[in-house]
């Protein structure tokens, strides 16, 4: 039996704290896919990497905790927070959900869902109100 969990975390730690792209190349194999990050359905190793080194770009110094997390057979869903500092220094903070199947220590599915149009608020690249705009109707420009 999968310890969901802990290799969600081990994947944190390494993927995002340590900044290590053999992570990826070890617990999500080539046959596994990724949604919810990018215009993309579906993405796969090569890709994950890419995005990646794009976040880490903007958070040099990313962590994502778990706040919460259930487990059913070799599925795992987790409500996390992401946060980090932008390289002018401002402290970012997001939640999202990381659901994924994880067989013997691989992620060979996963489905993500965070809340990226607030980090890009917290960055400055969209105001801080889009959501609210988008609400009332108003295009955000």
């Amino acid at each position: 039996m999968n310890n969901g969990r802990e290799v969600l975390e081990t994947w944190f730690r390494r993927v995002w704290k340590e900044q290590d792209q053999t992570a990826i190349e070890d617990m999500f194999p080539s046959m596994g896919e990724a949604t919810g990050l990018g215009k993309h359905a579906l993405i796969g190793p090569e890709d994950f990497k890419q995005f990646q080194a794009a976040l880490i770009d903007l958070i040099p110094n990313i962590e994502i905790t778990i706040d919460k997390s259930i487990e059913e057979g070799p599925w795992i869903s987790a409500m996390c927070t992401l946060s980090g500092n932008s390289k002018a220094g401002h402290a970012v903070s997001i939640t999202g959900n990381a659901t994924g199947r994880i067989e013997n220590g691989k992620i060979l599915e996963a489905y993500n869902h965070w809340d990226f149009m607030s980090l890009w608020g917290q960055l400055g690249l969209l105001p801080g109100d889009c959501f609210e705009r988008g609400l009332r109707g108003e295009k955000v420009v």
